[in-house]
């Protein structure tokens, strides 16, 4: 495999006052959380900042194989979405406050302050979680902060007399989500007569064949397959073992820990073969150790190791192809197996799922993490009491090496001989032998070096921290020119006047190799003010524990480019003669005429919130924001003449603005044995694009300025043809296709009498991020049994509608779902949900319009648990055994939506989401 290099040098190092923030959420929310709620994190007392922070018990109620799908409505202005996939490949997706860019939208994930992977942590050695959204907490991450931060922090070692040690396992059972209904052969065979029918075609299958899939007299030729309960068990299991110990004393603190997670998927035919499964099976191997090391008065050491161990095995046959053929291929198509033990198949369907599953070998991969990173901190007393200096450096290396073993299966056809009433076979293909091959799939190599100077000084009625610092790193990936680098120095302060008057100003400088050398810098300032309300005379009361008003401005930045974009590239061309020899000698063409003046978008973000906590039980934040991005790098053909004769080259002249609200609120309580805790969050984001350099459009309502980044458009459909002679005397004339009845007709937006493309309008809401986000959970514990559950959901957010078979039947011989049959016109149904079937496919119907498009709105219960935490006397007299918690969960039980035959959130044709079940016990000795 080819091994490129790729150079990142960006700032991911939290400035002192960062780290300030952070560290004081932490705190606050351990002093203002129940054993068994969910706590709403506030800025700390002294930060400007906006951040959101979770804690490791925030986290506790949900232990996938990938931490991001633990952070669904957890931390308000982080929208996190729920992909379906495989075991290894289900992440969840990242927005931070929405959509304000065109380009990359994701946030920059950090794991102890430098760029990691999220799914290669466990969630058991996360301490907290936290997301920075404004220009404050962001502007010192250079060419990276623009889309927000996600700030992963592990577990540390602590001061302990004994070893704090726990032990946790838990036995994971998983069902599939809404798995799609496709109707039986004999319904498949019925509806594609009606199909061929209604295109004025001849019958596929004559009466005697009808019968014979009806009845199942003679299934070797006229099966009736349902490929879902074939392929898939109707159940995936799992482990997840986890043991940790923790302490330290005076010199050395430690947290070490070891976890083991698998899962073993849920594919049904995987032993057909001696000596190898072919199940979509997984597993990890984490074993982590922090350390924290006093050198003397002065210098501290801390050494961080991470190493991680995965396995996948699957199928030869790539997983998606598998479920593109379980939603493609008709249940009487073929059988399973023919009467000679051959795998089914036609000349049509070459792909048959089972045997796609168990006849075509196997594929393991194997990949290694490694990260490491040493920190070193020195103080400077001895030159000035308050400075000190930080060193920092990481090295990351991940490789993934993949195996496969491949063949062919052999399959061939079963055909029925009506007139001698005997079937023939005919093979298509034979089995051939396993090949084997390796290769390396990925390698990654990440190299951090961070350095700063704080100063750090109290007097009076004053406070001041100051940090400059300096930021590089590099990262090597596989691949061909992938090379970037950034560059940041970053000097900040933090003033506090009085204990109630702040102020935080940061100045950045950060530099890209994706950008034209010219050009590579950028200032990126901010500024922070807060007013700490509960500290003055006049408002002070024995109720109120914090009032709280900030405000903030800044510019942060992204550049998150594909490279030599600042270049004119060049390739081969045509071939010509040259001279007088009969030999041709290949041409030079222009492949990419660069980017004139090239550079990163900026981002003018603006925030204002407030922070209220009362009665040492009530904790609200709200805040409002403002995004303003411009220079977004976006498509030059809207202003370049097609003449040009080559792809025009694209220009930093996008314009994005981006707004929306937050609010968090929790309550809780204790009274006796019995405590409580409700609690929610609330946002609501909306983008306006500005300028996108639009190509020219000759109806007003197309232009796509003005209107959200995503929107969808299509035409409005106004309802169904119900017979010829409604289509002959209609004076809208249909352009897209031949309509016949049953085809759908829309609006002429135009008045032009014609339906095309110039009818197209803007329809529901953008398909990238819903507008409304939000969540709300509640706990209640008494005497040590506690019940805790979760909600999420989200508004304004539209999808289009264009699975296979589900929603387009029959058409490139696909199969066809119950729910589009039973809801399909015909003349006796003129009241039906969808149009006619068809056999040839029709561009009239099947294209984006309002029928497709669908409120993707949702409300899942994320999570249910049931716990028992054992009273110390039911442990004995032991001094060993100090804690011990049996529990039972439940993880999205259930959706609330307009959809329900597909999850809103995993539409189209994919592993399905899966409803989990958890069953475990923690010990704490």
């Amino acid at each position: 495999m080819k091994k490129n290099i790729k150079l990142i040098i960006a700032c991911s190092l939290f400035s002192s006052v960062t780290f300030a923030q952070v560290e004081g959420t932490n705190k606050e929310i351990k002093n203002n959380k129940t054993q068994y709620g969910r706590s709403i994190s506030i800025a700390t007392k002294e930060a400007t900042a906006a951040i959101s922070t979770v804690s490791a018990d925030d986290l506790s109620h949900k232990t996938s194989i990938d931490p991001s799908n633990n952070l669904f409505g957890l931390l308000n202005g982080l929208q996190a979405f729920q992909n379906g996939g495989t075991a290894w490949n289900d992440g969840a997706s990242f927005l931070i406050r929405g959509v304000d860019a065109f380009g990359a939208k994701a946030p920059l994930i950090l794991v102890d302050g430098f760029e990691r992977s999220i799914a290669n942590l466990t969630t058991q050695e996360i301490e907290s979680i936290s997301i920075l959204k404004d220009a404050p907490a962001l502007a010192l991450y250079g060419m990276k902060g623009s889309n927000g931060v996600v700030y992963i922090k592990t577990k540390r070692g602590a001061l302990s007399e004994t070893p704090q040690i726990d032990f946790s396992y838990q036995f994971n059972v998983a069902t599939p989500n809404r798995l799609p209904k496709f109707v039986d052969s004999y319904t498949y065979a019925k509806a594609l007569n009606e199909g061929l029918s209604n295109d004025g075609l001849s019958p596929r299958y004559d009466q005697s064949e009808l019968n014979a899939f009806r009845d199942q007299s003679n299934p070797n030729f006229y099966p009736n397959i349902d490929w879902m309960d074939e392929a898939l068990r109707n159940k995936s299991y799992g482990d997840n073992v986890n043991f940790s110990i923790r302490g330290g004393g005076k010199i050395v603190k430690y947290f070490s820990q070891i976890n083991y997670v698998d899962n073993r998927g849920i594919f049904k035919p995987v032993s057909d073969n001696s000596g190898y499964s072919t199940q979509m099976k997984y597993s990890k191997l984490n074993v982590r150790t922090n350390l924290d090391i006093d050198m003397g008065e002065y210098t501290k050491v801390q050494l961080n190791l991470l190493g991680n161990f995965s396995e996948k095995n699957a199928p030869a046959t790539d997983v998606k192809d598998i479920f593109n053929a379980l939603y493609q291929v008709p249940s009487g198509a073929f059988p399973l197996k023919t009467e000679q033990n051959i795998w089914g198949g036609t000349s049509v369907y070459k792909n048959n799922p089972i045997a796609m599953i168990s006849g075509t070998g196997t594929e393991r991969v194997q990949a290694r993490t490694l990260y490491a990173d040493l920190s070193l901190n020195q103080r400077l007393d001895f030159l000035t009491k308050g400075l000190s200096a930080t060193m920092r450096i990481a090295f990351d290396d991940c490789t993934a090496y993949r195996d496969l073993n491949s063949k062919n299966f052999a399959y061939q056809s079963a055909i029925w001989n009506w007139d001698n009433n005997e079937g023939t076979h005919q093979k298509l293909r034979n089995e051939s032998e396993l090949v084997f091959s390796s290769e390396t799939e990925a390698f990654i190599r990440h190299f951090n070096f961070h350095t700063q100077f704080n100063y750090d000084k109290a007097w009076n009625k004053h406070k001041l921290n100051a940090t400059v610092l300096y930021a590089m790193d590099k990262v090597t990936h596989a691949g061909r020119n992938q090379t970037f680098a950034n560059i940041d120095v970053v000097g900040q302060a933090h003033y506090v006047y009085n204990n109630r008057y702040l102020l935080d100003v940061s100045m950045a400088e950060s530099a890209s190799s994706v950008l034209d050398p010219s050009n590579r810098w950028a200032f990126l300032p901010s500024v922070g003010i807060g007013w700490i309300l509960s500290e003055e005379e006049f408002i002070k009361t024995d109720w109120l524990n914090s009032l709280k008003l900030r405000a903030s401005w800044g510019i942060t930045a992204e550049a998150d480019y594909q490279p030599n974009l600042f270049n004119d590239i060049y390739g081969s061309g045509n071939k010509y003669f040259f001279k007088d020899a009969l030999t041709s000698t290949s041409g030079l063409r222009e492949k990419q005429l660069r980017v004139n003046d090239l550079t990163y978008e900026k981002s003018n973000k603006m925030n204002v919130g407030v922070d209220f906590a009362a009665w040492n039980k009530l904790n609200i934040t709200v805040d409002a924001f403002y995004e303003h991005r411009t220079d977004i790098l976006v498509d030059g053909s809207g202003s370049t003449s097609s003449i040009l004769g080559i792809s025009a080259p694209k220009v930093n002249k996008g314009i994005v603005d981006n707004k929306g609200i937050e609010l968090a609120a929790n309550w809780s309580d204790r009274i006796n044995d019995f405590s409580y805790q409700v609690g929610g969050q609330f946002s609501f984001t909306r983008n306006k694009i500005k300028n996108m350099e639009e190509i020219y459009r000759p109806e007003k309502y197309q232009e796509r300025t003005g209107l959200s980044v995503g929107q969808m458009f299509g035409y409005e459909v106004e309802g169904i043809y119900q017979n010829q002679d409604e289509i002959d005397n209609s004076e809208v004339k249909q352009k897209l296709s031949e309509v016949h009845p049953g085809d759908l007709k829309f609006k002429d937006q135009n008045n032009d009498k014609i339906i095309d493309k110039y009818d197209m309008i803007a329809l529901g809401y953008n398909q990238l991020c819903p507008e409304i986000y939000f969540s709300f959970n509640l706990g209640a514990e008494y005497k040590g049994i506690g019940l805790f559950a979760q909600f999420q959901g989200v508004g304004n957010y539209s999808q289009m509608l264009d699975t296979r078979s589900l929603y387009r039947p029959l058409i490139n011989n696909n199969t066809i779902s119950e729910h589009y049959y039973e809801n399909r016109w015909t003349p006796e149904t003129p009241a039906a949900k969808y149009p006619r079937l068809t056999a040839e496919g029709s561009e009239n119907n099947y294209n984006s319009n309002s029928l497709w498009l669908a409120d993707a709105s949702f409300l899942k219960l994320r999570t249910l648990e049931l716990y028992y935490q054992l009273p110390t006397n039911l442990l004995g007299s032991s001094k060993v055994l100090k804690g011990a918690r049996l529990f039972a969960r439940a993880h999205d039980l259930f959706s609330l939506d307009k959809i329900d035959v597909a999850d809103p959130e995993s539409l189209g044709v994919s592993h399905p989401t899966m409803t989990q079940y958890t069953f475990g016990f923690n010990l704490h000795f």
